[in-house]
């Protein structure tokens, strides 16, 4: 993937709450070609550069807080 396409994705996935300027420096030097998605975002995750994606206060791994984002859209937890 081309960090373009990376970055088309990262922000349909997390929408606001990623700053794209510190992924796309993270990005740079790292061979995203033979990387998936996932893989591309646990690296994202682990520099610390997704936040609180759900809204609810606290960072937490990137599972929950997408399922906290989920979660939320349909008011559960």
């Amino acid at each position: 993937m081309d960090i373009q396409n990376i970055i088309s994705e990262l922000k349909t996935k997390f929408g606001d709450k990623l700053d794209i300027s510190a992924v796309k420096e993270h990005l740079k030097d790292i061979d995203t070609s033979k990387l998936s998605f996932n893989e591309i975002v646990a690296k994202i995750k682990s520099k610390g550069l997704v936040g609180d994606l759900d809204g609810d206060g606290v960072q937490e791994s990137a599972f929950d807080e997408i399922k906290g984002k989920i979660g939320n859209i349909f008011h559960k937890k």
